[in-house]
């Protein structure tokens, strides 16, 4: 359901004076490089920390480990490290400045098994080279739209011609800006996965789901990064599809066949989404899929649309006011690659209230905090919450939700690691935990939890390219029944 708008009464005139402009100066833009600049080509601090717990950026990892292979599952490159000391219940408050409010929730309500093991921070994301050309490129001439299309939309658009495939604001003034960075991040051109999730109970019991996901990023499929642009209306219109995605459902029995697709756009941060429902065999609109705080697919209640990845935007308009941006040093779930490896279920991860910590790296990394706080006249299940963006990838590190009361409700986790064939960094598998019920869920993301004949990684290959037929009402139901 739709929020009131309290802004229901501005004149149009009004609307239309609005502007926001994004784009730096020259001179604050030349901070940025891929060498010798205090800034990476996204904005992050190239230099360690103070202490060297943090080290420099050097490129991230920029070619694969000896031993792997295309297509084949992600060889550890850090396999050899060991920790370098445990956080426990006993013993968090020496970290409590580098944790979240969520982590230290965690230790609080599980004391006996809830612990994070520390290694070596190593910095290894790397993405292709022209994106951090045109990441460069952005930052002096990245706008918002003028006017924009509506209040509560002001930085919901981004102006047609003023970007290249990269990051929008590679320098961020403000949340609106870094979530924008965090939403249409890089995730490659194209992939589809087949995707395991689960539900927990208070006891560590779940059940799970299977879902071949289809991921599509319009945004990234231009001459600048050697492909030619699509041109079909359902990608070109509203300043272009920024990403278009899509999940078909395989398991449970219940749900299988039933397929979404959804496109979001430069101009309109609202999901465009239809769903295939096999036992009416036909497509109609579905406006709540990823809106705002409706429930997650297949999650059971346990997760909101817009917590997929952390915090993403989602609905066509800006529901929260966001306090002033900060980089802070945290730690945080990165080069996850043991929770990647063959052989591992459900039944090695899922413990109870949180997923295995033997299987958890955390690094100390610099992350953009977001704070958002719901406006007024607006209603959501979480009227303020956090978000934790690695500096590095601007991928969602960590999550925190806080209730309608201002009680911690639920806590979230991102296994990112980089997935060098690419390359890019993304996650493997996330965790959210509901403090209130004891349970917690994770999106379909465990590639490597089913049978061995059919479980494998992520194809981001032109093998792995979704039909562009898939994300029209028409080609849906051809889809469904197959």
């Amino acid at each position: 359901m739709h929020a009131w708008r309290k802004c229901a009464f501005l004149t149009l005139g009004a609307v239309l004076a609005t502007s926001a402009v994004a784009k730096v100066s020259p001179q604050e833009a030349a901070k940025l490089g891929l060498e010798g600049t205090e800034l990476t080509p996204f904005g992050a601090i190239r230099a360690g920390n103070a202490d060297g717990s943090i080290p420099a950026w050097e490129g991230g990892i920029k070619t694969p480990p000896a031993g792997y292979k295309e297509g084949d599952w992600y060889v550890d490159p850090y396999a050899d490290d060991k920790p370098l000391f445990t956080i426990t219940a006993q013993n968090y408050e020496q970290y409590a400045d580098k944790l979240s409010a969520g982590q230290v929730a965690m230790f609080k309500k599980y004391p006996a098994t809830y612990k994070m093991h520390v290694y070596p921070s190593r910095r290894s994301a790397s993405f292709p080279q022209w994106h951090y050309e045109n990441s460069i490129y952005n930052a002096t001439h990245t706008e918002w739209c003028n006017p924009s299309p509506g209040p509560n939309r002001e930085k919901r658009c981004v102006a047609p011609g003023s970007f290249k495939a990269g990051v929008f604001f590679p320098i961020p003034k403000d949340g609106a800006e870094v979530m924008w960075n965090h939403t249409f991040r890089f995730v490659g051109k194209w992939y589809t996965a087949l995707a395991y999730g689960f539900n927990a109970f208070p006891d560590g019991s779940y059940a799970t789901q299977v879902k071949r996901d289809r991921f599509l990023m319009p945004m990234w499929i231009t001459p600048d990064t050697g492909e030619q642009p699509l041109t079909e209306e359902r990608f070109t219109r509203s300043g272009g599809a920024t990403v278009c995605f899509s999940q078909e459902d395989l398991e449970p029995p219940r749900s299988a066949g039933t397929i979404f697709s959804a496109c979001i756009y430069a101009q309109d941060t609202q999901a465009d989404a239809y769903l295939y429902v096999p036992g009416q065999r036909r497509v109609r609109k579905a406006p709540e899929i990823g809106f705002y705080d409706s429930p997650g697919t297949g999650s059971d209640g346990l997760r909101t649309g817009d917590s997929r990845w952390m915090f993403w935007l989602t609905g066509s308009e800006e529901w929260y006011d966001y306090a002033p941006i900060q980089r802070k040093e945290m730690f945080i779930p990165y080069n996850s690659y043991k929770l990647a490896q063959p052989g591992l279920t459900f039944k090695d991860i899922v413990m109870n209230g949180h997923n295995n910590p033997e299987l958890k790296r955390y690094e100390l990394h610099r992350v953009w905090v977001v704070e958002a706080t719901l406006k007024p006249g607006f209603r959501h299940l979480s009227p303020h919450r956090f978000a934790y963006i690695d500096e590095d990838s601007w991928d969602g590190a960590l999550g925190d939700m806080f209730d309608a009361r201002g009680d911690l409700w639920r806590v979230s986790e991102e296994y990112l690691m980089n997935f060098y064939n690419v390359p890019l960094p993304y996650f493997w598998g996330d965790d959210h935990s509901d403090l209130m019920s004891g349970r917690h869920s994770a999106l379909n993301a465990f590639y490597n939890v089913g049978p061995k004949s059919i479980a494998a990684p992520p194809d981001f290959s032109i093998k792995g390219k979704p039909d562009l037929e898939l994300y029209t009402p028409a080609g849906l139901r051809k889809f469904g029944v197959r």
